[in-house]
């Protein structure tokens, strides 16, 4: 998909309709994939930083950004970008002779090349997007990056996959072009539709670097893995759309692989699999934070005093976001939750440790808890957004949106996605009620998204931790 700002309504305000035929093969697009969500998106974007001779992985657990530079800071989005499934991906490309270079970028604002496919990608999703890996290919030469695309044909990890090759074509087709002109942009241009629709790299592989560098392009290096894939599994990939408004070259082109009736076997998946069991057994830092401060807590040891003795990375801990901690019996009861709706620390790490606190003993629902019930349960934490006030209920959906029903010091919370809280009015009247606020009486609701990281039911590792503590009681 090609990534010019002026495509989003919100940037062009008018101007985008210049783009008719892009913006067609972009709805296109949309109802192809209406309703069929990858599980994670791998996204190789040329915006992504530059890593010499190597791909870029973005190591950042979570990215934000909006096209507030372009002119529309209202558009904004917050990926999950699922560390395991990245360290996986990694390891799988170095074990295929790929250098892997990865640094935490958390701001996407400056990166039109993710944030542009996704604002219309996340309409076929209905306004949601799966994990993302952020990728870079610009540090590969061509080659390279269609061997790095046979490569990842053969990557199997039981999950459905998708690959946005994220790329303008020329920069250079008229005079006053933002690259200035060059004929041989057309001709580069003509070059990629050829390929595509050939489902053949080989015309791409015979231009030579300096005419690359002539028709001043930025998504060689994602079309050619996105050839590399069409090559190893045998499916063509169609053109939806181009043409070349404002001097740019946009095309929008698709595909759908399978393994089902690929010769194709992943040797990664069947020499390597115990990392990947190594990989998936770990919950998320928050998890492990949780729960660790709590069996230290009933242990009688001292808390931990920050985040970063599970992850270092600062990225995980230095954003100041309200979160709950809650705490399930294995039968899926609730044993205590506790969290707080702004922050009340100054980094998340903080917020957790507090809160795992209070969810574990100070929960006034229930007793204190004791040692021996850590076997027992699992922890979740549910990391807030910023509250947003609501003016229609219309806005709300408890599947996706928490709610906050405030009146003063008095407010009642309720969390998205609740077993059996499958309408607005039900959330509403169980907010209503855990707010002591009468339903005639003035009162404000607002509207929050949580990130849900949820901990695994590997009790055999839980059971360790739990019989470890009580050994040094």
């Amino acid at each position: 998909m090609p990534h010019p700002p002026i495509m989003v309504p919100e940037v062009g305000c008018g101007r985008e309709r210049e783009a008719k035929i892009t913006l067609e093969g972009a709805e296109k697009m949309v109802k192809r994939l209406t309703g069929r969500k990858p599980d994670c998106l791998l996204l190789l974007s040329p915006h992504q930083p530059y890593s010499p001779g190597a791909l870029f992985l973005n190591g950042a657990p979570r990215t934000e950004g909006s096209l507030g530079l372009f002119g529309a800071p209202e558009v904004t989005f917050s990926l999950e970008t699922p560390l395991k499934k990245r360290e996986l991906l990694a390891a799988y490309l170095s074990e295929k002779g790929f250098a892997v270079q990865e640094r935490t970028v958390p701001n996407l604002s400056s990166d039109q090349g993710t944030l542009v496919p996704l604002y219309f990608l996340s309409q076929a999703w209905g306004g949601t997007l799966p994990p993302v890996i952020l990728a870079s290919p610009i540090g590969l030469d061509p080659p390279s990056a269609l061997k790095m695309g046979q490569a990842l044909a053969s990557f199997d990890d039981a999950w459905n996959w998708g690959l946005l090759a994220s790329g303008d074509l020329s920069h250079r087709l008229i005079p006053d072009a933002p690259a200035g002109y060059s004929p041989l942009g057309k001709k580069f241009d003509d070059t990629v539709i050829r390929a595509l629709s050939a489902n053949d790299p080989q015309p791409l592989l015979e231009l030579s670097p300096e005419e690359l560098d002539a028709a001043g392009e930025c998504g060689l290096r994602s079309i050619m893995a996105l050839l590399g894939i069409r090559e190893a599994l045998g499916k063509n990939i169609e053109v939806l759309s181009y043409e070349g408004p404002f001097g740019v070259g946009y095309c929008n082109a698709i595909s759908e692989f399978s393994h089902e009736n690929s010769h194709l076997k992943s040797e990664f998946s069947r020499e390597n699999s115990h990392l990947k069991e190594d990989l998936l057994k770990e919950d998320h830092p928050y998890i492990r934070l949780a729960r660790a401060t709590v069996t230290r807590l009933l242990g009688g040891e001292y808390l931990p005093v920050s985040g970063a003795e599970f992850f270092p990375e600062k990225s995980l801990w230095d954003m100041k976001r309200a979160c709950f901690v809650s705490i399930k019996t294995l039968q899926g009861d609730l044993r205590g939750c506790v969290g707080t709706i702004v922050p009340t620390k100054t980094r998340l790490d903080l917020e957790v440790i507090a809160n795992a606190v209070a969810a574990s003993t100070q929960d006034w629902r229930f007793a204190p808890m004791k040692i021996s019930e850590l076997e027992g349960v699992t922890f979740s934490v549910d990391v807030l957004s910023e509250l947003e006030l609501v003016s229609d209920i219309k806005e709300l959906d408890p599947a996706v949106w928490g709610i906050v029903i405030s009146r003063g010091s008095q407010h009642g919370v309720l969390l998205p996605d609740l077993e059996g809280v499958d309408t607005i009015e039900q959330q509403i009247d169980i907010a209503f009620r855990k707010s002591g606020i009468e339903k005639h009486q003035d009162f404000t609701v607002y509207r929050f998204r949580v990130e849900r990281y949820s901990e695994s039911k590997n009790s055999e590792l839980k059971n360790s931790e739990s019989k470890n503590s009580e050994s040094k009681i």
